[in-house]
């Protein structure tokens, strides 16, 4: 298989030259819990319907929403390799605003975390294989998500709204020109 992106330590000048633009996180709080082994191996579907598996000790990181959901598991969550976490991500420091849903989470074990790294990110305009530490095996990646490499050189994927929501607005490119590209794109491939 080739063209799999794989966690490694990249270059800034690889990743330039691969098209990725760095972009910083915007602060937002971020629920989070340590993965139990009793929990393990926890199996969580992504939003393009493939299969991450989180081991023990994972940290498990849930957006709460607006609404108190019934279960841990109906809240978006997704998992983090420990000594990533531990690097990238930094416990909340600003007067926290106890919504139901952000008490619900605390009160199933989570506590308010921020992500302060940024991230090296790209729109993809065609399909790619990636090998995340979450994956038994490469998974590919649609065109029209948006790639990322993470503090460590990880790679995994999000839609355009994941990322918009979490990271700044992208200076180099207003929203109308982006959508134009794509649509340029999109006829130029005679789809």
């Amino acid at each position: 298989m080739s063209n799999v992106f794989e966690s490694k330590k990249w270059t800034k000048e690889e990743l330039k030259e691969m098209g990725f633009k760095q972009y910083a996180r915007r602060k937002s709080v971020i629920m989070a819990r340590r993965l139990p082994a009793s929990e393990t191996p926890l199996e969580i579907k992504t939003d393009q319907g493939d299969t991450i598996i989180a081991q023990v000790n994972y940290m498990i990181c849930y957006t709460a929403g607006d609404t108190v959901q019934p279960r841990l598991q109906d809240y978006d969550h997704w998992p983090v390799e420990p000594n990533i976490f531990a690097v990238t991500y930094k416990e909340w420091d600003e007067e926290l605003d106890l919504t139901p849903p952000i008490k619900h989470l605390m009160e199933l074990g989570c506590k308010p975390y921020y992500k302060a790294a940024g991230v090296w990110a790209k729109d993809l305009d065609e399909d790619v294989y990636i090998q995340s530490l979450e994956h038994e095996k490469p998974v590919l990646v649609q065109k029209d998500r948006v790639l990322a490499i993470g503090s460590e050189g990880e790679p995994y994927h999000m839609s355009d709204t994941s990322f918009n929501n979490r990271y700044d607005p992208r200076l180099t490119e207003a929203p109308v020109k982006r959508a134009l590209k794509k649509l340029i794109g999109f006829f130029k491939r005679g789809n």
